[in-house]
């Protein structure tokens, strides 16, 4: 999943390098980024966030006095910039840290927006094989919106519990699956029961493992040893 955060930020956001970048993309990542860096360096919360190389960089900028797209000096700065809040926002702990969170959402609203997008829409990111569902649920972490498909049944599951269903009903999706997930453990309990009898030390099975087996030729061992493999 950070790996698809990474990708899907660096696919979402143009190069502010690149001759063919919106100049209103430059100067709205600027003021997005120069805002980012003033905070991490004054907000120790968000600092211990940061990996320490990137936390000297925002420290950097910030004394600075910060970006200024409209030098064409300072662009290739900002290309930095957006890879190494990437880099950060990659790390599994900072993926619900609001500061991340919302710098992602600004930065990519604004590449929507300077790309011809129509303000107040957000991009579209389209998965037709999204299996486990990594790629939309990222894309809708960092402010698109996404469309998601796959041939697996049990992945379209998935999918619409991550991507539907968690979003619209949040806890009261939660509690209703532990109330029947009870239910369900208790039936099943009741009915399977004469199945797993207790053992001579009074521990219950939980399952069985089938498998061949072939006694030791080992002298003096003849255990049996079942054919698994692992």
């Amino acid at each position: 999943m950070a790996a698809c955060r990474a990708v899907i930020c660096a696919a979402l956001w143009p190069d502010p390098a690149d001759q063919v970048c919106p100049q209103k993309f430059r100067n709205e990542a600027s003021r997005i980024v120069n805002e980012f860096a003033r905070k991490a360096i004054s907000d120790k919360k968000l600092a211990d966030h940061c990996s320490r190389e990137n936390w000297v960089k925002w420290q950097k900028l910030s004394s600075s006095g910060g970006l200024d797209a409209t030098k064409q000096e300072h662009w290739n700065v900002l290309r930095f910039a957006l890879l190494d809040f990437i880099a950060d926002f990659a790390n599994w702990d900072n993926s619900t840290v609001a500061e991340y969170l919302e710098t992602s959402r600004a930065i990519t609203q604004a590449a929507h927006e300077a790309l011809g997008g129509t303000p107040g829409t957000k991009p579209l990111v389209v998965d037709p094989f999204a299996g486990g569902g990594s790629i939309p649920l990222e894309a809708l972490r960092v402010g698109a919106d996404a469309f998601a498909s796959d041939l697996n049944p049990v992945a379209v599951l998935l999918n619409k519990v991550l991507l539907e269903y968690i979003p619209k009903y949040g806890e009261r999706l939660a509690a209703e699956v532990s109330k029947w997930g009870t239910w369900v453990g208790r039936r099943a309990e009741k009915e399977l029961a004469k199945f797993y009898p207790k053992d001579g030390d009074g521990s219950t099975p939980v399952a069985y493992l089938w498998a061949r087996t072939i006694r030791c030729e080992g002298p003096g061992c003849g255990v049996m040893v079942p054919f698994a493999n692992n």
